[in-house]
């Protein structure tokens, strides 16, 4: 802490030199850190001078609280990599870098420099749900945006639990193959989805009957929701994604072609996953931090003074996921690809249901029923739990 103390009147004094030679001067010639001076003009400037001069000190206090030239550079360094965040979340982003600034002497150094909180007002809080692990709900969305006069569409899949991207796609038109392919690539890379919830568009629903999207979630053992029509709260979380990579990159970048803006998501997406902390899960944890079970890890060596930043990340992916259906059914999943064993040989899961025509009343096997043709074992217990073992390969 600084031992200067200033009354209102040479508080008022500096601010009328800082507005003729520079806020950074004038602090300097008083001895204080040019964003204090910011602080006291923009006080004056919101209460008048009159008022300012009124507010008179009652007591000494601690002094002015000095921020160090190191502490300056964190911040502006951070906001420099990362002009969409606000004070909160480069205040955590410096945290897992074991550096401790205030949020409030993060909001100082940014608004000093140029910041302005957003005046947006927020939106009537809506009812919050979230999955209770990683693969048991993904959300799904459609974003478009235009490159020049080009009309482009942004697909993203995400965990609902982590708020991971499994999975996306940047295309010139939008049709029901290239949903099921993002969907297929997410799954294939990172495991099987329980279930999906997506808006009523025409690639995801259709009023008269199943098209050719639900019918493939259906094979795959997907259970489809939909959100309310005109109500977009329930997509909260891709819907906030949509605004995050908009505001963060879309509209801060001019792209020349839908390749240069392919290039930029694929970089921002691996930013946002491994990189960025999320304000929805505590503020100090990225997406694959909860997505890959290490919450308990990084928060413990945040508390530990441990820069987190600089550990390797490996490319990790859940192998094994076990999941069982509303029939009770419980399906084996490789890579997100269903897996039954029958006499020592390793199956497609999905033919059991294709058939349709075999017994599927349980045998027993060690204690678990299991479809006599395909040998899908079968949630005999009538708990409706759902198992799910995960693995990560680095």
């Amino acid at each position: 802490m600084s031992g200067k103390q200033f009354d209102q009147q040479q508080k008022a004094a500096i601010v009328e030199n800082a507005k003729e030679i520079g806020f950074k001067e004038a602090s300097r010639i008083a001895g204080v850190h040019y964003t204090t001076v910011y602080d006291w003009s923009r006080e004056i400037e919101a209460i008048g001078k009159e008022a300012f001069l009124a507010r008179e000190t009652k007591r000494a206090g601690r002094g002015i609280k000095e921020i160090s030239e190191k502490q300056e550079q964190l911040v502006l360094d951070t906001r420099r990599s990362n002009p969409g965040y606000g004070p909160g979340q480069i205040r955590n982003q410096l945290r897992r870098q074991a550096e401790t600034v205030s949020i409030r002497t993060v909001r100082r150094i940014m608004e000093a420099n140029g910041y302005k909180a957003s005046s947006r007002k927020s939106a009537q809080k809506a009812n919050r749900f979230e999955a209770s692990r990683p693969l048991e709900l993904g959300q799904m969305d459609i974003l478009q945006f235009f490159i020049h006069k080009l009309q482009v569409y942004l697909i993203l899949l995400i965990d609902d639990f982590s708020r991971f991207i499994l999975s996306w796609s940047l295309l010139q038109e939008t049709s029901i193959d290239v949903v099921i392919d993002v969907v297929q690539r997410g799954m294939s890379r990172f495991g099987k989805l329980e279930e999906l919830l997506t808006d009523r568009g025409f690639v995801f629903y259709s009023w008269r009957s199943a098209n050719r999207f639900e019918r493939y979630l259906e094979l795959e053992r997907i259970e489809h929701t939909h959100a309310r029509p005109h109500h977009p709260q329930t997509l909260g979380k891709v819907e906030a994604l949509n605004r995050r990579i908009k505001s963060e990159l879309i509209t801060r970048k001019e792209f020349q072609t839908v390749q240069e803006a392919s290039t930029a998501i694929e970089q921002w997406v691996d930013h946002y996953n491994y990189h960025r902390t999320h304000q929805g899960l505590g503020g100090f944890l990225t997406p694959a931090d909860r997505f890959h079970g290490k919450s308990d890890q990084v928060l413990r060596d945040i508390a530990g003074g441990i820069d987190i930043t600089k550990a390797s990340i490996g490319i990790e992916r859940s192998i094994i996921n076990l999941v069982v259906d509303s029939k009770g059914i419980l399906t084996f999943y490789l890579l997100g690809q269903a897996v039954a064993i029958t006499g020592g040989e390793h199956v497609g899961g999905n033919d059991c249901r294709r058939s349709g025509d075999h017994d599927t009343s349980p045998s027993i096997i060690q204690g678990e029923g299991a479809c006599p043709e395909c040998g899908r074992i079968r949630d005999l217990s009538g708990s409706g739990d759902i198992a799910e073992n995960r693995l990560s390969m680095g």
